[in-house]
């Protein structure tokens, strides 16, 4: 399990360094304008990928998983998920040659790049499903490798090729699906095609994988409402490209740190997982109130200094152009540093099945973002997009907190660990250039970190004693479970 984890962790953290260098490299090559009209482009990309297949995706691995580890193959689950989702995709593909006109002229691309679009997102839907394939198998460090490769192909495509090669969006779209197709063949390759035998219609599987994503696609389609990309969609109507194109820069630099707490969170999953079923509820708050406060402290440390090493580097890195995208970033981190606090404990309500709950706290979120989207925006552009989204993410982590607070006890006050987040944004928007601007940021952060670590009686001699129990136990325990 740790070398699975380890795996992914590094195919996951090596895919994002190198999603950071492509996106400096076409910052530098498209500008803010097409910066903007490649965002726009992607975005329809990831909506037609959502309403199609992406909320097959968890039942695919679940199921394909349990086929493997019964007859050695997840032939029967892979079809019966190519089965689902074709008419799907067929509705896509039909709605793309009925409104051809209207998406061309939105998205400022020739009627027939339309077809590189539904390209990229067939080749994304089959490198999705071999990576699907790695995982329901158990093959870790190929997953992590196919990550890696995508990254890397897309990287090699836009680096080494003339500029004038590559020079528009759509180009750079075609690179896109270019290098998931490479990525593709070396699954293929890896899997080998016997695994992908018999071709054939199981109907029970069939059923089971559509009973159990049905309800998938609600949250799915309106989890869209709470993302970045329906952000783009008003940017669009309000703002012009080159306003979208930085702030689809710094969505993409809040992305990478957020990946850092969803990897937390599928690391948390499984052991509170086990801690439910076993009724051990005295160890989780024990885990809760004495191990999680050095998380939060610990991200809101990290994040402030991302936040206070941006404001010089954005410019440096993605070009002069861009020195706009550090006043949205200031704020977007806002949103990530309130995402540490949910993605921390949605794994335990997930493990005391509260799924629901978390559906309707989604939905909610989603439409904070909608209604914040259109009251900011046109008055605030791009930075009115960002405080949007802080909203959005803020109502989330509230309403979670507020679940769990009900259901274990004191959580609310976790909020004070994640003060650094704030006070590096408020140094981004109060001090001026220079270094006595690094030195006052830099002195409010370690302060604030100090404080709180004294106010929660962190780093206390008790909890080297909680850390070595509690990994002794956890190693009791995975030996107790092993077959």
């Amino acid at each position: 399990m740790t070398g699975g984890f380890l795996a992914v962790a590094a195919g996951n953290y090596g895919a994002m360094a190198l999603a950071f260098a492509i996106s400096a490299v076409l910052a530098r090559r498209l500008g803010t304008d097409r910066f903007g009209a490649l965002a726009l482009l992607m975005m329809a990309s990831q909506v037609l990928s959502l309403f199609a297949s992406s909320w097959t995706q968890i039942g695919f691995v679940g199921f394909g998983s349990r086929e493997f580890t019964a007859g050695g193959t997840c032939a029967d689950t892979l079809w019966a998920r190519n089965w689902l989702v074709a008419p799907w995709a067929a509705a896509g593909a039909i709605a793309l040659v009925i409104w051809r006109d209207g998406l061309a002229a939105y998205l400022g691309i020739p009627v027939w790049g339309l077809a590189i679009v539904y390209v990229q997102i067939l080749a994304v839907y089959a490198l999705t499903t071999f990576t699907g394939m790695f995982q329901a198998r158990e093959e870790m460090p190929r997953y992590g490798t196919a990550l890696f490769l995508d990254k890397a192909v897309t990287l090699a495509t836009i680096a080494l090729l003339p500029v004038g090669w590559i020079a528009t969006p759509l180009r750079v779209l075609g690179a896109y699906a270019f290098s998931s197709a490479v990525v593709c063949i070396w699954c293929f390759w890896r899997i080998g095609w016997r695994a992908l035998l018999p071709i054939r219609f199981d109907r029970a599987a069939y059923g089971q994988i559509w009973r159990f994503s049905l309800p998938l696609i609600l949250s799915t389609w309106s989890g869209l409402l709470g993302t970045n990309w329906f952000d783009y969609v008003i940017i669009r109507q309000y703002l012009p490209l080159s306003d979208l194109g930085v702030y689809a820069l710094a969505s993409q630099l809040n992305g990478v740190a957020q990946q850092v707490t969803i990897i937390f969170s599928t690391l948390l999953l499984p052991r509170f997982a086990v801690m439910v079923q076993q009724n051990e509820e005295e160890r989780i708050r024990t885990l809760v109130t004495r191990f999680l406060p050095y998380w939060f402290l610990g991200t809101s440390l990290l994040f402030g200094s991302v936040l206070i090493l941006a404001r010089p580097l954005v410019p440096l890195v993605f070009g002069g152009a861009f020195d706009q995208a550090v006043r949205p970033l200031a704020i977007l981190m806002l949103a990530t540093g309130a995402l540490a606090f949910f993605n921390a404990f949605t794994p335990l309500m997930s493990a005391y099945s509260l799924t629901w709950r978390l559906a309707l706290i989604c939905f909610v979120s989603s439409l904070v973002n909608v209604a914040m989207d259109f009251a900011l925006i046109p008055s605030f552009g791009i930075e009115g997009a960002a405080a949007a989204t802080v909203l959005a993410y803020a109502t989330s982590a509230a309403l979670v907190l507020a679940v769990m607070h009900r259901r274990m006890g004191r959580v609310l006050h976790f909020v004070w660990l994640g003060a650094p987040v704030p006070i590096a944004a408020a140094s981004v928007f109060l001090l001026d250039d220079g270094w006595l601007w690094y030195a006052a940021a830099l002195a409010a952060m370690a302060t604030s970190g100090l404080v709180l670590t004294r106010a929660f009686g962190l780093f206390g001699p008790g909890d080297r004693a909680f850390v070595n129990g509690f990994r002794l136990a956890s190693c009791a325990a995975g030996g107790a479970n092993r077959p």
